[in-house]
Formats: structure tokens, sequence, C-alpha cells
């Protein structure tokens, strides 16, 4: 595991002059095909069918309608490679350009570490085991804890090395998966200097479909969205 490497991916976003960071959960997606490999048998193979499954039109219609999105401004947006994520991310920032509004379009680029899959078999065996859930009932299970921790780190790296464009916009918003992106956002709240009660905040936070948690990049403080 990098050392430091939320805190290297939060110095860089500063340095961007980025403001905050966005975390959102893919939208609602299909299941495995049937006759789909078994991730205990054939883990590769079973990686590449979760990332064929394609989002259902309850997950279109919930894209069309997650306006919290559209009204930050977002420069730029990473996700998952898998297509549930990449398609929430590309449905939730286009664009509709009027006569009133010129609107430019949103970098996009896949990491491939926001897809867990192959990154950590502990997470990945206590998900399966557990379920959907907020990331505190992950960190009180054996060695859950350091587990996601150390997947978070490991994907802040990838997140790091990124390139992401300079230009107008403060936002960057990264599209992924469940309770892996909790551990993503809670590493880069504590590299941003989230107090206690925010990071606490963030443990009970449980996602759902196209929600997301906004991290603010200069003292660390969350918000879920869309807000109450």
């Amino acid at each position: 595991m990098p050392a430091g490497a939320a805190e290297d991916f939060v110095a860089k976003c500063r340095e961007q002059k980025l403001d905050f960071v966005v975390f959102v959960r893919h939208a609602s997606s299909a299941p495995l095909h049937a006759g789909a490999a078994k991730r205990a048998e054939k883990p590769h193979d079973w990686k590449l069918d979760d990332q064929m499954r394609v989002l259902t039109q309850k997950g279109k219609d919930q894209c069309a309608a997650a306006a919290w999105f559209r009204e930050l401004d977002i420069r730029a947006a990473l996700t998952s490679p898998a297509r549930r994520a990449s398609e929430t991310a590309m449905r939730m920032t286009d664009r509709t350009e009027t006569e009133e509004q010129k609107v430019g379009s949103v970098y996009l680029r896949m990491v491939a570490g926001v897809h867990p899959a192959g990154m950590s078999e502990p997470c990945e065996a206590l998900f399966e085991t557990m379920g959907y859930g907020p990331l505190r009932v992950f960190f009180e299970a054996e060695g859950g804890e350091d587990a996601f921790q150390a997947y978070g780190d490991a994907v802040c790296a990838e997140l790091a090395a990124a390139p992401v464009p300079a230009g107008a916009g403060g936002g960057l918003a990264v599209f992924g998966h469940a309770v892996f992106l909790n551990a993503i956002a809670f590493k880069v709240a504590q590299a941003a200097g989230a107090s206690d009660a925010m990071r606490a905040a963030l443990l009970d936070m449980d996602l759902g479909e196209t929600e997301g948690i906004r991290i603010e990049l200069l003292g660390g403080d969350v918000a879920k969205y869309p807000l109450a």
C-alpha cells in the first residue's frame, strides 16, 4: 500500500484548484447473467462478467432525476470501468446546451481500482458475506477496518495518478460502488482534515443508488447528497 496515497491525492487536487470531491454510487443495474462465473472459482472471469452489467430502465431514470448533481460545479469525473458505473457517469455528467446557457463537456476518465474486483480479497469476502450497509459495519467486522483502509489508500494512489485537466469547475466526481466508494471517501476525508464528528458521520452513511458523498478538500467537511 503506498504510504500517504490519500494525502497525495488531496494535495494534487488542491494544486489543481479543486475545492471538493463528490463520490457517487452507480444507478440501478441488471444482475449477473445466468451462467456467469462464480468469484470463488474463476475470479478473473467473474470480474469481466460483473463489469458488463448494464443499467436498467430504473437506473437510467435515476440518472435523469439526479438534479442535485447537475447543480454542482464539476470539472472532471473519474469512474470505475464497470459499465454500470461508467454509464452512470456519462448520463449524470451529460449537459444540455440551450440558447440561454452554453455548456462544455465534462472530462471523463476510467480508473481501474475504483471497481473493487481483484483489489482486496478480504474486502470482497466481507461484502459477499455481509451485503450492503454503512462502512462502520464493515470496520467492526474482524479485519474489516484494516482491509477497507488499505483498499481506500490503494485507490487513492490510482486517483492521484489520473490526469485531471485545468479549467473551470471546482469539483471532481468519482463514480463507483457501494461501501467500497465510502472507503475511498473516508481516506480522502481523513487526509483533508475531517473532524472526528465528520468521520463518524461518514462511517454511518449508507449510499443509495445515484446518491453521493461530498468531501471539502479544505477541512474535510462531509455532506450526503441529495441534501435532506
